[in-house]
């Protein structure tokens, strides 16, 4: 971005990179807290701290590198979850056929497995929201460029496959508590899985869930901090403090001490144990607002510095207004955010559709939701304002891309980032020893 637009769109998505992380990291001190308070006498608090101090200790000696490595033992780690611990708890509270007959218990809405209501109020703002994970997340980019180029495409697609397997399988055992009646402890749906796992398993399999799940969320922690590291020593420091002359000491001592500090800062907010699901789908709502300027900086070399600034400081207001609802979403202010919904839909879909099937097939893709959005969306999103704000940032942003860069005349010349960027401590080149 810096490359591309210059210092202000740099930070902007940088900065939108440290609140994100910081979120996620309070996320999981906040999950690693609840199981701890579940399945062992030590209190919540106690929890969360043995999870921050536990992620900072290993991380702030190996970085990125110890990140890695802990991604493999967190796939191993989920899969035995998946194999061993759901199986094990549907059959310790009775087989198939006790949750079968449980089935009662849920309420209409629960048993229609193309539930309205659980789509529009959770599943589709969690899908938009990880759209914009991919997009926003500094951990994911990390990654992405440490995989071989020739393996890119197979990572992510086994990728893909083994997350919705290891979701759809946790969401069982969800189920499997409405089936039998299981209330959250304490009225905390952060509770539930560690509660159902305690109550029907024997204390050896409590030992592996819970050795399994903290290695799982202390693999996640410390991707974010190695990402908010690298996002205060490359974008912050290396680009607009040192003017230039880059110490490699200082920089090191920035990224060690942002770990630190960020890990003060997830502790601290941990202690409000705020629902994990409410703000996994906050932060990526607060991601979409970048989505589309950044993927569009990188194909259309219209965008323009302002352009970019600007749609992300519009998208990120609207998707406040709307979601925290500032001013009284009626009549014709309704109407205004479920245009800018049916956008932000749009571009959902057309960016995805885009990114497996190429510009034309995607942008086809994009008018059709649009069409149908402003048709059948209008006077309904209202009724879904988690929805209606998610969509509104990635709609809003777009719009506010669009026209200030076609206001414009630049074009960009994409071969400008080759030469603008490089390494920090350029070394000069070694002369080649002269032919006697």
């Amino acid at each position: 971005m810096h490359a591309r637009h210059g210092s202000s769109s740099q930070l902007i998505l940088a900065i939108s990179n440290i609140m994100g992380s910081l979120i996620s990291l309070m996320v999981n001190f906040t999950a690693a807290g609840a199981l701890v308070s579940v399945l062992s006498p030590l209190s919540f608090q106690t929890g969360v701290i043995i999870a921050g101090v536990g992620v900072l200790s290993y991380t702030l000696t190996s970085g990125f590198r110890a990140s890695v490595f802990t991604d493999f033992a967190q796939l191993v780690a989920l899969m035995a979850i998946g194999v061993i611990i759901i199986p094990a708890v549907l059959f310790s509270m009775g087989g198939p056929s006790v949750m079968v007959s449980g089935l009662s218990n849920l309420t209409f809405e629960q048993q229609d497995f193309f539930s309205s209501e659980a789509f529009f109020q959770q599943g589709a703002p969690y899908f938009v929201a990880v759209l914009a994970y991919a997009i926003g997340n500094q951990t994911i980019t990390q990654r992405l460029f440490a995989i071989d180029k020739t393996k890119i495409k197979a990572t992510f697609i086994t990728a893909t496959v083994g997350y919705a397997v290891i979701v759809i399988g946790l969401g069982m055992i969800g189920l499997m508590a409405l089936t039998i009646g299981i209330e959250p402890l304490d009225g905390n749906m952060n509770n539930l899985i560690p509660q159902m796992v305690s109550t029907y398993l024997h204390p050896v399999f409590n030992a592996l869930f819970f050795i399994l799940v903290i290695g799982s969320l202390s693999s996640t922690a410390d991707s974010d901090l190695s990402a908010l590291s690298t996002i205060m020593m490359a974008d912050v420091y290396g680009k607009n403090l040192a003017k230039g002359r880059v110490k490699p000491k200082t920089m090191m001592l920035v990224g060690r001490g942002t770990m630190i500090v960020a890990t003060a800062a997830g502790l601290i907010s941990a202690s409000f144990k705020l629902d994990i699901l409410v703000m996994l789908v906050f932060v990526g709502a607060l991601w979409g607002a970048i989505v589309f300027p950044v993927i569009a900086s990188v194909f259309w070399n219209r965008v323009t510095n302002v352009a970019f600034t600007s749609a992300v400081i519009v998208g990120l207001l609207l998707f406040c207004v709307a979601r925290f609802e500032l001013i009284p979403i009626t009549g014709f202010t309704t109407l205004f955010f479920e245009i800018l919904a049916s956008v932000g839909a749009a571009v959902v879909i057309g960016l995805m559709v885009f990114g497996f099937l190429g510009r034309k097939i995607g942008m086809a893709a994009a008018a059709i939701t649009l069409v149908l959005m402003l048709i059948f969306a209008t006077g309904f999103l209202r009724q879904y304002m988690v929805l209606l704000a998610s969509l509104t940032a990635y709609g809003a942003s777009t719009i506010v891309c669009v026209i200030i860069s076609l206001m414009g005349d630049e074009h960009f010349d994409f071969d400008l980032i080759k030469q603008r960027v490089g390494d920090y401590d350029k070394k000069p080149p070694v002369q080649p020893l002269a032919k006697s």
